[in-house]
């Protein structure tokens, strides 16, 4: 119906032939229409047999009947069931339906063949009427072709990053609103905006095309939305969101700009990988599609790519970002895992992070350290982060601040099928958060299999719970550099700082996956309960004040226990000879 609204071409396609209509054809959709003020004995059938709304989840309750209009491009060849031109459903239809308290000229007589609401030809033409269900049921897909009217898009050349560069962003754009134009709908506050990137094909090489001569190979592209509240001056993303395309030729996002709020939106297209075959540019085509005037601009360069990856990651997401609208679900992506943590009783050191951006045909997976600065700079000693990565996959390809790596082959895949390779990778002396590693769809025959994070010792006999996931040297903290602060070598791979309130919202998950919130939350009261319980004196004079209270709560439960239990044990003991003493008492009376 919004589309309708908006007068967009739309068109759908089948899988199977049923009830006339062909298999694996297309058709185009030409009315949809809601027929509202329906009384509920037209629905009774339905409702016996429980079929109404099991397929599009409308029920009777709002008394509206949805109808699709639709054509056979061949001309012939109809829909056969409700609702088609001859159904007696129609007539039914008239005698369930009231005018509601609408004025005479809201209501039509639904049965007449050339009635102005519903209109029907009554000839084997291609045209038909459907109902929303069955269409449901009979179609599998829907295309709707951007072409609002006024035509308010426009097209940017971009380019694809160098294979070796670490900055993977060469381009960005800036999108704001303008002034609502003579004749525009004054009601309408929001402006719908779709951005897409579309990568060559050899499409119109046979008509003399030279640039089009090669097999191009598509390189993945996501793209990044950040937002702006400064209407003017250098760019200070707020919230970042985005997605992930894999190597589709062509991929789109939805974006939703309100007139009343003085906010930017700034676009970052972004690959990891590299096209193959392609020309000297590496280019693609950024395009804008509005429903409204839209001031798009480029950008002098891009913005910090490593801060626009970490408030991605971590951040608050767009409330104008959305996939309403596509041609197809997309599935949600961004999802964390978190792979190893360091922390104490109160905050964590450090965190590996997993990003998954698979859904949809994403085909990318991010790897990030999350360091806790305020943590680390008041610790009196130098500690050195270090950990080992093992990713195991088919199909693609894995990229880091020192460029794609290198893989071994852990097994030859089946005949059409990618090998399956694992990449080792190997982190030493890291003291900031940074975007590790990307994994990357490199064909068509694509699968993540596990990734692996594995601690680096290089000192087994430190004290304290993090010894086995740091190395610590007797070294002032003040000493400590950071080989990857350097934005211009490294770009996206480059560190950045943790400010405290995105380590006050990491502290609350306390490292669990979210799927083990309930799992978080059960330890988290245990120790509670431990902590409420006066403390037993379990250790000499001369133990060492570093114990953990967590542990000396647990170990005093144990051996509260235990001493319960002996006391238990002793007095069974006792109540049994007591008794053997008055049986053999009363025996000797």
């Amino acid at each position: 119906m919004t589309f309708r609204k908006k007068r967009l071409p739309m068109g759908c396609g089948t899988s199977n032939s049923q009830g006339g209509i062909i298999g694996m054809h297309a058709y185009s959709i030409l009315d949809v229409r809601e027929v509202k003020n329906v009384g509920m004995d037209f629905f009774r059938d339905k409702l016996a047999q429980g079929t109404l709304g099991n397929v599009s989840g409308f029920t009777e309750l709002d008394g509206t009947v949805r109808l699709l209009r639709i054509r056979n491009p061949h001309g012939k060849s109809e829909w056969k069931g409700d609702f088609s031109d001859k159904s007696p459903i129609w007539q039914k239809l008239m005698e369930n339906r009231s005018n509601g308290g609408a004025d005479s000229s809201g209501v039509f007589d639904l049965t007449a063949p050339k009635s102005p609401e519903l209109k029907r030809t009554m000839k084997d033409d291609g045209v038909f009427w459907i109902d929303y269900d069955s269409f449901l049921m009979g179609f599998h897909n829907v295309d709707v072709v951007l072409a609002f009217e006024g035509n308010h898009a426009k097209s940017f050349g971009s380019n694809f990053a160098a294979k070796s560069s670490t900055h993977r962003c060469t381009r960005a754009f800036e999108l704001s609103v303008v002034p609502r134009q003579p004749g525009e709908d004054s009601t309408n506050d929001k402006v719908e905006v779709y951005v897409m990137g579309i990568q060559k094909t050899r499409r119109g090489a046979t008509h003399g095309r030279s640039d089009r001569k090669k097999s191009y190979k598509a390189s993945d592209l996501g793209i990044l939305v950040g937002e702006c509240n400064n209407a003017e001056g250098p760019v200070q993303l707020d919230s970042v969101d985005g997605y992930f395309f894999g190597l589709t030729r062509n991929g789109h996002i939805r974006l939703v700009l309100d007139r009343s709020q003085n906010k930017r939106l700034i676009v970052m297209p972004l690959s990891f990988g590299h096209p193959a075959a392609t020309d000297e540019e590496r280019s693609f085509v950024v395009r804008f599609c509005a429903d409204s005037p839209l001031l798009v601009s480029e950008l002098a360069e891009p913005p910090k790519m490593n801060m626009a990856i970490q408030k991605y990651i971590f951040g608050d997401k767009i409330h104008s970002f959305g996939h309403f609208g596509t041609s197809f679900h997309r599935g949600s992506q961004g999802k964390n895992t978190v792979l190893m943590e360091a922390k104490n009783d109160y905050s964590f050191l450090f965190k590996v992070v997993q990003v998954e951006c698979m859904s949809g045909g994403g085909g990318t997976v991010l790897l990030y350290l999350l360091v806790n600065d305020e943590l680390y700079s008041q610790m009196s000693v130098k500690q050195d982060i270090s950990f080992s990565v093992e990713i195991n996959c088919r199909g693609m390809v894995t990229r880091t601040a020192t460029g794609l790596q290198q893989h071994e082959t852990v097994s030859k895949g089946e005949k059409f099928k990618a090998a399956w390779r694992r990449f080792s990778l190997s982190f030493t002396s890291e003291t900031r958060s940074r975007l590790l590693a990307a994994v990357v769809q490199g064909g068509q025959d694509f699968q993540l299999g596990s990734i692996k994070v594995e601690p680096i010792s290089k000192n087994a006999d430190s004290l304290g719970p993090m010894n086995k996931f740091i190395s610590l040297d007797q070294v002032d903290t003040s000493s400590k550099s950071d080989k990857y602060t350097r934005y211009d070598e490294f770009g996206v791979f480059s560190s950045v700082a943790t400010n405290s309130t995105l380590i006050a919202k990491m502290n609350k998950t306390r490292g669990f996956v979210m799927e083990d919130q309930e799992l978080a939350l059960a330890l988290q009261k245990s120790k509670q309960d431990f902590d409420s319980k006066t403390p037993i004196d379990l250790c000499d004079d001369d133990h060492n004040d570093d114990k953990s209270s967590l542990d000396a709560a647990i170990m005093a439960s144990i051996m509260e226990q235990e001493k319960t239990h002996t006391s238990r044990k002793k007095k069974d003991t006792y109540d049994e000879e007591l008794e053997k003493a008055i049986a053999l008492s009363l025996q000797n009376k």
